[in-house]
C-alpha cells in the first residue's frame, strides 16, 4: 500500500473537528512538542479565521488534502495542540473517515517535516544551501 500524500491547503478547513481521539499515547506526546512557531516557520502563515479568544482559539491552524480524500490539520485551543480532520462526504453519504492508521501518518509527517526544515531546539528555519550543522545556520548548538 502506497504512503498518504499529503498536500497542504489550509482553505478547507470548514467542517473540521477535533479527532485527537484517534492518536495513542505515543502520537499523543509528539503531537504536543509541535508549536505554532514551529508549524509557521517549516509550512508558511497558517489560517488565522478560527480565532476566537473567548472560546481558546488564539492561534492559527494549517490544513492538508490527503490522497485519500480526508482532511488533516493541526490547531490549537487553550494552548494546546489537537488533531483536526474530516473524512469525505457525498449527498449525506460518508465515503471516508479519518483512521487510526493514517492519523499516525499524519503525526509522523508533521515530524519529519519539522526536523526537515526547523531545528529542534530553537525553531530556527532551515533555507536550502545553509552551512550545516544538523542541517541549520542558527547558533543555538554552541549555547
Amino acid at each position: 500500500m502506497a504512503a498518504t500524500q499529503f498536500v497542504l491547503d489550509s482553505t478547507i478547513s470548514n467542517g473540521t473537528s477535533n479527532i485527537s481521539y484517534l492518536l495513542d499515547q505515543k502520537h499523543q506526546e509528539l503531537l504536543r512538542k509541535f508549536t505554532p512557531g514551529m508549524v509557521e516557520s517549516a509550512f508558511g502563515p497558517g489560517d488565522d479565521r478560527c480565532f476566537d479568544q473567548s472560546k481558546g482559539y488564539t492561534d492559527p491552524e494549517w490544513y492538508w488534502q490527503a490522497s485519500d480524500g480526508n482532511v488533516w490539520g493541526i490547531g490549537w485551543r487553550w494552548g494546546s495542540p489537537r488533531l483536526r480532520g474530516k473524512g469525505v462526504h457525498r449527498v449525506d453519504q460518508v465515503i471516508s473517515h479519518p483512521d487510526k492508521l493514517t492519523a499516525y501518518e499524519f503525526i509522523e509527517f508533521l515530524k519529519i517535516e519539522l526536523s526537515r526544515k526547523v531545528c529542534p531546539s530553537c525553531g530556527f528555519r532551515k533555507e536550502p544551501g545553509d552551512p550545516v550543522h544538523n542541517g541549520f545556520r542558527c547558533d543555538c548548538w554552541q549555547k
